[in-house]
Order: structure tokens, then sequence, then C-alpha cells
């Protein structure tokens, strides 16, 4: 297993990192039993990066992980990164909202302090609220503020964002220099997040990896499977959530892009990969900037296939190349 600094926070973490989320489902919907079994393999494959959130199943999330960490005496061996949303009716009080969050996830997880806690809400430009979205001035000014505030009571080590809502509102947080890490959003489907305009139609996320990395920040690679589209079909894994779990970007859609990896599967077979899965995941290892890539598990295989796949390495610069060609050729015209 190969080990990356996480930005100026000076965590290392593995390539590989572990999903907890609805996508894969496993720590939602799995059997402790089985819960236990796939992380212990994990930690044996040298896995040191946990994600997780309280939306995460409504708190099951970090239940089950922390259970499954402490009945593994693991707590002292892995980084374990949550995350917090703001509500409109916290903004009067975000201090007290940020640290209130915070505590329900460190009980949840059955902790005294978390790693790494990331905002979660979209990130808009000023003015433009809508739905969980918020301003990037107030994300970098008076939100900021608060989830400092945490870190210096002891409750989080690190504080971080999760790169999605408005592209340039995103880019502005991060340039901030308010905080640690952001999530990007990246995969071979759309990886806009490394190669600017490479978006295969849907958000242009401008080479927000790069610009995260030139400001110093730990770049965690997220939805590197599209949420399960790159496997080329519609069918799910037994604990998997249906459907990928919802777009989270702009003009991103499911089938639509289960269509599009079926069209990289010749490529796939070309480049002597086991299937465009392969290509997707080592194509995020290729990039420079992201610690850690992301994968959400179901079940042990889909684990075993991550850690082969880490094993053998970033795709050559010819294969990089051509799957940024089919991403930017995949965008309708006009």
């Amino acid at each position: 297993m190969e080990y990356r600094t996480l930005g100026k926070t000076g965590l290392r973490v593995s390539v590989l990192g572990f999903g907890c989320g609805n996508v894969g489902g496993l720590m939602i919907r799995g059997e402790p039993a089985e819960q236990r079994g796939v992380v212990s393999t994990a930690l044996e494959a040298g896995v040191t990066y946990f994600d997780t959130a309280p939306s995460y199943g409504a708190g099951r999330s970090e239940e089950n992980l922390g259970r499954t960490l402490r009945d593994l005496s693991a707590w002292g061996k892995v980084v374990v990164g949550t995350k917090l949303r703001v509500s409109a009716s916290d903004l009067g009080d975000l201090r007290a909202a940020v640290r209130r969050s915070v505590q329900e996830s460190l009980r949840r997880l059955g902790h005294d302090s978390v790693d790494l806690v990331q905002l979660h809400n979209r990130i808009l430009p000023k003015d433009s609220e809508a739905g969980d979205g918020l301003a990037a001035d107030l994300v970098s000014g008076e939100l900021a503020d608060a989830m400092r505030d945490v870190v210096r009571e002891g409750l989080v080590r690190h504080v971080g964002i999760t790169g999605m809502g408005e592209t340039r509102a995103v880019k502005e947080v991060v340039d901030s220099g308010r905080f640690d890490t952001v999530q990007a959003y990246f995969n071979a489907l759309n990886p806009s997040a490394g190669f600017s305009g490479a978006s295969g139609g849907a958000q242009d996320f401008g080479g927000l990896i790069d610009v995260a990395a030139a400001a110093g920040l730990g770049i965690l690679a997220i939805r590197v499977m599209a949420a399960g589209a790159l496997s080329g079909s519609v069918e799910r894994a037994r604990l998997a959530s249906p459907a990928g779990g919802g777009a989270l970007v702009q003009g991103g859609e499911f089938q639509a892009d289960v269509a599009r990896a079926r069209g990289l599967s010749s490529l796939a077979g070309e480049l002597g990969l086991e299937n465009t899965q392969e290509l997707g995941f080592r194509f995020v290892l290729s990039k420079t900037g992201p610690s850690s890539v992301l994968v959400g598990f179901s079940d042990p295989d889909q684990l075993e296939s991550a850690t082969r796949w880490t094993e053998r390495g970033p795709l050559t610069a010819v294969a990089v190349e051509r799957v940024v060609a089919a991403a930017r050729s995949s965008a309708p015209a006009g």
C-alpha cells in the first residue's frame, strides 16, 4: 500500500480510502460480522483512511464504523474523517450548530476526537443560496471560524470542505486559506477536476485538484467509480444504494453515465485491464494531487479488486490522455 501526506495536515493516509457511505452501503446496511470482516481485511491490506458522515444512514455509518474500529482495536492505527451539514435554522448560531454536530458524531463514533471534519453543504456564490447551499463568503468566514473553534477545543484535528456546488465559489473557498482539505469529485467519466474542460457534458470543475494542491490543501478523490456507473451496468450489489444514490453534479445522470462507461470498455480491453472499473480507478491514481482515492464497498470482492488495482498503480500517460479525450468528446456539441 502506498501512503501519501494529506496536504498541510501532515496526516499520512493510504492511497486507497475506505468509503462508508450510502453508495456502497456496507457500513450502513451490512451485518456487524460482515462489516468487521471487510474492515479487518482492509486494515490487513494497509488501508488507513476511513470516510463517514452523519448523513450516511442517519448516523448508522458513524455508529457502525466506530464500533468496528473498537472491536478491532484499530482506532490508533487509522485516520477517520467525518462531516457536518448546516441547515437554514443553524445560521443564527453557527458556533453552537457546528459544535453540536461534532459532539453528536463523536458520540456515535464512540471516540473523544476525530482527525477531520468536512463541511458537507454545497458552496454557492454570494446571494445565491438555495436548498442546502451556502455562500462562499459565509463558508470561508463565520463558518470557518466556528469549525476552527472545535479544533482549538481538541475535538477535531483538521477541517475541510466537500468541493461541490458552483465551481467558482468552491475555488474561492479553497483559495481562502481557511481549510485544510477538500473532497474533489473526480472520475473517468467527468475528470474535469483534474483536467479542465473534460466534463463529459456535466459540471466542469475547472481543474479544482490543481487549484487545491497549489493552495496546500489535502485532496480526497470522491465518486471515483461514478457511484457504480463505471461498471457499465445498472445492476447493483446487494447492499448498494439504488441507481447510484442520486446525482451530485449538475448535468450528471446515472443511466447516461452507465452508457458512457460502456463506451470505455474497448479501451480497457486494449490496455489489458480487467474492466472499466479498473480503468477508472487507476486513472484516478494517475493524477498528481489526491492523497487518498475513496471507494465505497458493498462486499469483500469489491475490496479485493480495489486492493489489486492499487497495487498495479497508475495508468500510463498515453492511457490517461485517451481517457481524458473520451470525456472531452462525449460532451454534447454546442
